[in-house]
């Protein structure tokens, strides 16, 4: 299954590989960061959930200030993001297709937009002839086969 960290990290990652000079912030780092650097931001378009399985349809833009702020400075980096991220981003152990390849600048900064769309296995169950998501209990707060008990039905006393 595919996470939205998954996601950030593999960008950040081909970042680091084919752009290593340049440093990625954070969110919590906007405000008094040195140019040049990047900034990921993914934003979820669509979350459709079937019985065993979901279909994601997200938004990766990709910031980059250029520490000239000049044209061709955000021309070269945008070649190198093209190359970088050509047609496929591997997260995990799959590869995902990258759809709608797009830039635009605004006030001197380049942004490199992207639509990842796939698939989700859910391992779901049947219970009481209804499917369910399948959960495992968390350990780490002490919760056992023996510890936890199930919801029962209840009988109501009428007044």
């Amino acid at each position: 299954m595919i996470g939205f960290v998954d996601i950030k990290k593999s960008v950040i990652d081909v970042l680091k590989e084919k752009v290593s000079t340049i440093r990625t912030v954070a969110n919590e780092e906007l405000s008094g960061f040195k140019p040049p650097a990047f900034f990921v931001q993914m934003l979820p378009i669509g979350d459709t959930s079937s019985i065993d399985y979901e279909e994601k349809l997200m938004s990766i833009n990709i910031h980059y200030f250029s520490e000239e702020k000049t044209d061709l400075a955000n021309l070269k980096m945008l070649d190198q993001l093209n190359t970088a991220f050509f047609n496929v981003l591997q997260i995990g152990a799959r590869v995902i297709t990258l759809k709608s390849k797009r830039h635009q600048l605004i006030d001197n900064v380049l942004q490199f937009k992207f639509e990842l769309e796939f698939l989700n296995d859910v391992d779901v169950v049947e219970v009481n002839d209804e499917w369910v998501m399948s959960t495992e209990p968390d350990h780490s707060l002490g919760y056992t086969e023996e510890t936890v008990e199930l919801m029962q039905e209840l009988e109501l006393k009428e007044e």
